[in-house]
């Protein structure tokens, strides 16, 4: 290359490739030194795994320009943007590199919910077109199509070189961590995820539980009138309702109901992303024990066993396969997604319709049903209608792109530090209070209609995970982040139970009062609700039932990080 345009034009071009590479030392702090065991936790560790990562990103695009000309090579190069701009904002949000879980949300992600994220984030979007418009304006009209190593022999020996290291290192979560690296190792394991996910409909067609229904008096019939709800909220956090000491009152409703309901001091879940945490919550899986997922049918499948009508009710996850296969199992099902993807709202009040027609259906049946809504899940606003923006100014009220836009930039901050501003992390919390407040109502909302049935009737609710709302110095929002806070796993869970129920099983209220203090995790859910329902089969595990009295602390919790290993949960 001796044009001097063409110079600055491949040189502008390859720092706009390596950028999230470059990004990652400065904002990531999952680059892992744990990689060599001698070294690890230590500054040379420290330095030998940012080395890694470095060489991990680099070498990818070395080993392109290697094999093809440079314009081929630039053009080829596009294909990374996407998930080069999904790990810049990784790294802006929660202080980290794309991992595997992030990614397999993306791929399942609907449309609704990537909207509210662009229009929400818009600037992030419109910088990253503005570059890319211009990356191919310069490749088109600056670069040509040659090697940009004449000498064939050296080209092949990067090449080489660039490979075996790969093969060598490609095992490192330093070297996995590095962009473009992690967009194919672990786009390899959702393809191969998901393949498995497909696949599991032919192993578990034979599958059985064993599962029977307890009588626990001799006044019960068989047909029984046992109505079990469980409720699974969104991202709704332990700290942020005022049943549970929050300053703000954000769960009047519930708080009206005290003597009815249970609530659990130190529930945590497993996972900090719903396409985990929900099928986990919904089956005898754990973190060590991921295969149960997939060899094993579902906690509604159990309760069918066992004589149970069941029900999926659901406003979201209508492209998780896992999930649809589980609703698909039930006698009904009910999908309600927003007539208009893009629409500026879309709240859990839908789900309530069926609900009563679930309940007149079965009459006095025993019946599951389980109720999957959107909860708090940002865009926190669109969840939740105008009366109910109480905590003012909220998202409804002010816009955060004009708040961004008169930002002053001159001090060279990032971006992610300028977000810790208070007055849009009060619109935040505003906008997030409103949508507790809104949950509560829905809450009561179904409560009602369980009351009206007259039956020995439980609603479990926990939520899948919580949210990051600025609260400390690493200003994380969102969820999902790879080593996850607690205000991501500390989860509300709620138990109540109409008066029949209360007064046919006064045992299982006084171990659920006794248990309430204890730390428990989301894994508790399964059993807890079989036994609820009175539901036992073979591998029933008593100590995780939060109404026995053997109920087991989990203390540390053991959870999942991003990448689906092993962890203990923070607290």
């Amino acid at each position: 290359m001796k044009d001097k345009r063409e110079i600055r034009s491949v040189a502008w071009m390859i720092a706009f490739l390596v950028s999230p590479t470059l990004l990652g030392l400065i904002l990531a702090d999952n680059i892992s030194s744990s990689d060599f065991r001698v070294m690890a936790n230590t500054t040379a560790g420290d330095i030998a795994a940012y080395l890694l990562y470095i060489i991990g990103g680099m070498a990818c695009y070395a080993m392109g320009l290697a094999v093809f000309k440079r314009k081929t090579f630039f053009y080829i190069a596009t294909l990374t943007f996407v998930p080069a701009g999904i790990d810049i904002v990784h790294q802006i949000l929660n202080g980290a590199t794309t991992s595997l879980l992030f990614l397999y949300t993306c791929a399942i992600a609907e449309a609704g919910e990537l909207w509210e994220l662009f229009t929400t984030y818009w600037w992030v979007l419109g910088t990253a077109i503005a570059l890319w418009i211009s990356y191919l304006i310069l490749n088109r009209k600056h670069v040509k199509n040659e090697y940009i190593i004449a000498n064939r022999r050296l080209r092949y020996v990067i090449a080489a070189v660039c490979l075996v290291f790969y093969l060598v290192f490609g095992h490192l979560e330093a070297v996995r961590q590095s962009n473009p690296a992690n967009t194919f190792i672990y786009g390899a394991e959702v393809v191969r995820l998901q393949r498995t996910i497909k696949n599991a409909d032919k192993t578990l067609r034979d599958f059985r539980f064993g599962a029977e229904y307890k009588k626990e008096d001799a006044t019960q019939s068989e047909e029984s009138e046992d109505l079990v709800v469980f409720l699974i909220g969104e991202t709704t956090r332990y700290d942020h309702w005022h049943l549970n000491g929050y300053g703000r009152e954000t769960s009047p409703m519930l708080d009206a109901r005290a003597g009815q309901i249970v609530s659990f001091d130190s529930c945590y879940s497993v996972s900090n992303l719903t396409a985990v945490s929900v099928p986990m919550m919904l089956s005898r899986a754990t973190p060590d024990e991921l295969g149960r997922l997939y060899e094993e049918k579902s906690l509604t499948e159990v309760f069918q066993e066992a004589g149970y009508m069941t029900a999926w009710i659901a406003d979201q996850s209508f492209t998780n396969e896992q999930l649809l296969r589980i609703s698909s199992a039930c006698d009904e099902s009910y999908y309600f997604e927003a007539g208009n993807k893009l629409q500026r709202s879309f709240m859990d009040s839908v789900l309530l319709p069926p609900l009563r027609q679930e309940i007149a259906k079965a009459g006095n049946r025993k019946e599951m049903i389980v109720i999957h809504s959107l909860g708090c899940h940002f865009k926190y606003s669109a969840r939740y209608p105008e009366r109910f923006s109480v905590f003012l100014p909220d998202m409804k009220e002010k816009d955060i792109r004009a708040i961004i836009e008169n930002m002053d930039l001159s001090s060279g901050k990032l971006i992610r530090d300028r977000l810790i501003l208070n007055e849009i992390r009060d619109i935040f919390v505003n906008s997030y209070d409103n949508a507790i407040l809104f949950t509560d109502w829905f809450i009561d909302a179904v409560i009602k209609e369980l009351e009206q049935t007259g039956s020995r009737a439980v609603l479990v609710y926990v939520s899948d995970h919580g949210e990051n709302l600025l609260d400390d110095e690493r200003n994380m929002l969102l969820h999902g982040s790879y080593y996850g806070s607690r205000y991501e796993y500390h989860v509300p869970l709620f138990i109540w139970t109409s008066s029949q129920y209360r007064d046919a099983y006064p045992e299982k209220i006084r171990a659920m009062e006794a248990n309430k203090n204890k730390v428990i995790s989301t894994m508790h859910l399964f059993h807890s609700l079989l036994d609820l329902g009175h539901v036992r089969f073979p591998g029933w595990e008593q100590e995780r039932s939060v109404c026995s009295d053997s109920c087991r602390e989990e203390n540390p919790v053991i959870g999942l990080d991003a990448n689906l290993k092993c962890k203990e949960i923070p607290k």
